[in-house]
């Protein structure tokens, strides 16, 4: 209101509205106003002094006036100082009888000009037109011309100019007065609210060269942040504050309101519900309401508006189009294309990007829309929903991209869905972990959780690796295929809590087929050892590592134990087997081989070697080595990497080469804050992991969920809302890193993935498990029962319901 009030426009309050050309809206709402004026209201409105004068509160308390009446009488209020300063600047601006002999003219935009009554003044004028410009017959055609470019023409002078700017407003508003006029007894519906006119746009294939020219300049203007395409944004348009701005002259801001009165015409023709637009019909509007469309209209009206669009382009434009989509031509890079025009392979790249960027303005069907539909069917076969679409594509990796092109996501976005590859490193673990068959759900959830894979991903994944042959799907569950020797034996460990002699492993390797290669069935080969998933339980004995609750032991203190044991003796070499026998009752009771296994994967740590692959199991201090760890190798070999690192490729780097000891440190590293996992497989420093993350976005979620929940969480409720908020696609064990480097601040609480504002009663979720289940309950009352102690996500609850009755069946250590 303060930039109005700057034109004073007190010199005008005697003027009779009736005298002023205004657009239909405006019309309507003076209609009504003077219906209502009368000396029992109390109030007269008949001239520009009374309409400011008239109060917008007193006006909403008459019967039959609405908000939309009321916010229409503030706009004409606020406008008029604009309407009245184009008075001054144009005294014959407003003198319809100047243009016309007889006003009693019925037209439309599509009558012949020379059907109209004009004065002498304006019939030389379209003779002037007439006789420079081809194609001028009708009434829109004199609106749409460009002033502009009328001006540069030949013979054509200031009065010309001038005459043209009066006869385009006069046309357009007087137009409008005489089919009011012809109708002033309707009633017309009021104006939807704005909320419903937010989810409201405009299809550019319904609009005039002249219109979409003045809203690409008016997109420029605001630098790209305000939606000129939304009706909403277009009606509220501050003209005034247009009017002001340079390279807003008359011409555009006729063709701005125009388009308006195009918009309200339009706006009046649709449903009471204006977001049920019928995609099967073109209109002006299309709606941003998200609705789920039948896949055979979506591929219908796709072509067609593909089509439709590709028509607006001129014979090079649409050449480019054909030929770097692919669609129903010969794909060609851009160096081709150019080759052809004659251009460089930059300027075909700037078409190109033009092109592109006004595709999805003549889509009936907003890109987040066709986005919306897609994602839901993403695990399905595209080119099944789509055919006739995928048809106009010679291959698949075309019809994608075009597809993300409709969809106006990340170029790769989809494919990377699509064609996703998950390594059979990271299925082939899961089997070493978990009898088979494996649910498929669990492992989908195994994917999305710990590797970051969205749902359809995991699934298309899943699919990929069985056309490969590497599981297999059946009704019941997955199954392994080709697995490497040390994978077998794991996954066939894992049917068996108590362990089994290698020669039992290597039979049932055999006859299950788990393996790639056939195992000797006549001496122990490799397979056995260096893996990080068994061990050695008993002579000739194999055990999986998940049967054994390392938890249970302090580790630390065991190995002193041993040290001290060495130092007291005066020795540097022993037998472990002896020591175990000489030392009872003198320390923590622990079976020999769970022993063994303690001081095999983490004596180096503490300076000690072991030696069993003579059959005597040996350890000795080594002098070569000290109590510092190798953690600074490890901080250095990830710095030096490009990208996170897996265990192994880490352990190749110490000079154990030993997975046990990578695993040690990394977790050391991980305690301190210093390393980051980045998912269930690989590894990085904290300053690369977070580098091109919004940390502040993600935060300030975690914390609203950690605000609403006042139970335990387990991180992988943060993967799942911050990815799906953000957008993001990362595992919960960056998020569980990233906490950590905020904990102390926060004040939380954590244990393991579970964290809490109180303390946490469980060193993690296999020992909630084992304090809150029931081993007589099914899966599912159990799962209940944790979500009771804990937010789980349902993929969480399932794995370690499953994890601890695994358990359940081993042998105490």
């Amino acid at each position: 209101m303060d930039e109005y009030a700057e034109i004073d426009i007190s010199e005008y309050y005697k003027i009779p509205l009736d005298s002023l050309v205004l657009p239909d809206n405006y019309n309507k709402l003076l209609r009504r106003i003077k219906n209502l004026s009368s000396t029992e209201n109390g109030f007269s409105v008949e001239t520009v002094g009374d309409i400011v004068k008239l109060d917008p509160n007193q006006f909403f308390n008459f019967k039959g006036v609405g908000n939309n009446y009321v916010r229409k009488l503030i706009q004409f209020k606020n406008e008029l100082p604009f309407i009245l300063n184009r008075l001054k600047q144009e005294p014959n601006f407003f003198s319809i009888e100047d243009v016309f002999t007889s006003l009693n003219n019925n037209y439309n935009y599509d009558t012949p000009i020379n059907q109209l009554s004009l004065s002498p003044k304006y019939k030389k004028l379209i003779k002037r037109i007439f006789a420079l410009m081809d194609n001028i017959v009708t009434v829109q055609d004199i609106i749409d011309i460009d002033v502009a470019d009328f001006s540069k023409l030949p013979a054509v002078g200031k009065l010309y100019v001038e005459a043209l700017k009066i006869l385009q407003t006069v046309l357009t508003s007087t137009n409008i007065n005489q089919q009011n006029a012809n109708t002033s007894s309707e009633i017309k519906k009021e104006f939807p609210s704005k909320t419903s006119l937010s989810k409201l746009y405009i299809n550019y294939g319904f609009l005039t060269e002249k219109e979409i020219k003045s809203l690409k300049k008016l997109e420029r203007f605001y630098d790209g942040n305000v939606d000129v395409r939304n009706v909403n944004t277009l009606l509220d348009v501050d003209k005034i504050y247009l009017s002001k701005q340079a390279g807003f002259g008359d011409s555009f801001l006729l063709t701005l309101n125009n388009l308006q009165d195009k918009i309200r015409s339009g706006l009046n023709e649709l449903p009471d519900n204006i977001t049920e637009c019928n995609i099967n019909e073109k209109g002006l509007f299309i709606s941003s309401e998200i609705t789920f469309i039948e896949f055979n209209e979506i591929d219908k009206v796709l072509i067609d508006d593909v089509e439709g669009y590709l028509w607006t382009l001129d014979e090079k434009e649409m050449d480019i189009a054909l030929s770097r989509w692919g669609f129903n031509q010969k794909h060609e890079t851009l160096e081709e294309v150019g080759s052809r025009h004659k251009l460089t392979r930059e300027r075909i790249r700037q078409f190109e990007k033009s092109i592109n960027s006004n595709l999805p303005l003549y889509f009936r069907i907003q890109p987040k829309i066709i986005w919306a539909n897609i994602r839901d069917k993403m695990t399905e076969d595209l080119t099944v929903l789509l055919p006739n679409l995928a048809k106009c594509f010679a291959t698949d990796e075309l019809f994608y991209s075009f597809i993300e092109l409709c969809c106006q996501v990340e170029i790769g976005s989809i494919r990377e869905i699509v064609f996703t590859k998950i390594s059979t490193k990271i299925i082939n673990q899961l089997f070493c972990t978990n009898p088979s068959p494996i649910a498929q759900e669990i492992i989908i959830n195994e994917l999305m959780s710990n590797y970051g894979y969205s749902r359809a991903s995991a699934i298309i994944g899943i699919k990929q690796l069985e056309k490969i042959n590497k599981i297999e799907i059946t009704d019941q569950g997955i199954y392994p295929n080709k697995l490497g020797r040390a994978e077998a034996v794991a996954h066939i460990l894992t049917f068996h809590p108590a362990g089994l002699p290698w020669k039992d492993i290597s039979r049932i390797a055999n006859i299950k087929g788990y393996s790639s290669t056939l195992f000797d069935e006549t001496r122990i080969a490799s397979g056995f050892n260096d893996s990080e998933y068994i061990y050695l339980c008993d002579k000739g004995t194999y055990r999986n590592l998940m049967f054994l609750d390392l938890e249970r032991f302090n580790i630390s203190e065991i190995i002193q134990h041993l040290l001290n044991y060495l130092k007291q003796y005066q020795s540097k070499a022993l037998h472990l087997h002896d020591y175990y026998f000489q030392s009872k009752g003198n320390r923590s009771e622990i079976e020999y081989f769970t022993l063994r296994h303690i001081v095999r994967e983490y004596g180096e740590e503490y300076g000690i070697y072991f030696n069993g692959k003579s059959g005597s199991d040996s350890v000795s201090l080594d002098p070569e080595l000290k109590r510092i760890t190798q953690a600074d190798v490890v901080i250095k070999v990830l710095n030096e990497s490009k990208v996170a690192m897996t265990k192994q490729e880490i352990a190749e780097r110490l000079r154990s080469k030993s997975k046990g000891h990578a695993a040690f440190y990394i977790n050391n590293l991980m305690e301190e804050g210093k390393v980051v996992r980045v998912d269930q497989m690989v590894y990085t420093t904290i300053e690369k992991a977070f580098r091109n993350m919004d940390t502040k976005a993600i935060m300030s979620i975690i914390k609203d969920i950690m605000d609403i929940s006042a139970i335990i969480v387990e991180a992988d409720i943060f993967r799942e809302y911050v990815n799906m908020e953000l957008s993001l696609s990362y595992s919960k064990y960056i998020y569980i890193s990233l906490i950590k480097t905020h904990i102390n601040d926060l004040g939380w609480y954590r244990n393991n993935s579970l964290f809490s504002k109180i303390p946490i009663p469980y060193k993690n979720l296999l020992d909630m498990c084992k304090q809150l289940c029931i081993p007589t309950l099914s899966n599912d009352e159990n799962a209940k029962i944790i979500k009771q102690a804990a937010w789980l996500t349902d993929s969480v609850a399932k794995y370690s319901i499953q994890q601890w009755k695994l358990q359940l069946g081993s042998h105490p250590a």
